[in-house]
């Protein structure tokens, strides 16, 4: 099993490939194959957040993995990253989360923290322009 030291690595060892998506691409394969668990969520949130500029591809390999937690914990996950820091990637993933979700009250608290997040002051302008964009929608 791989910890969540191990991912921070390999991460950050392919954060200045020349083909950043494609690199990404391979390790989460590898990270499928081992079959780890919802624990590698939090360290590859943890590199969007300090990587925020990064091209990770449309949308990437690594919010398709991250993806496939989905209702096993990554849902909570990514509402503390982006408490933490909200990113354009992170806010697009809540999004994406919100459309996806049915249940009321969970819908409820996802669209709070987006609400919230419009607050964060680790949030850069165009991430703020994000999430404005998505309330707006989410009110229409």
């Amino acid at each position: 099993m791989t910890n969540n030291k191990k991912i921070s690595e390999q991460l950050l060892k392919i954060v200045s490939s020349d083909d950043f998506p494609s690199s990404s691409a391979e390790l989460a394969e590898a990270w499928s194959t081992a079959a780890v668990g919802v624990e590698t969520v939090d360290p590859i949130l943890e590199f969007m957040e300090a990587h925020p500029n990064l091209d990770y591809g449309m949308p990437g390999a690594l919010v398709h993995f991250v993806e496939e937690f989905y209702q096993k914990g990554y849902e909570e996950r990514l509402v503390k990253s982006i408490n933490r820091k909200p990113t354009m990637l992170t806010v697009w993933m809540l999004n994406r989360v919100i459309n996806g979700t049915h249940e009321p009250t969970t819908k409820k608290h996802l669209i709070s923290t987006m609400r919230q997040a419009v607050s964060n002051p680790n949030a850069d302008r165009q991430t703020l322009e994000r999430i404005n964009a998505f309330l707006q929608q989410l009110n229409s």
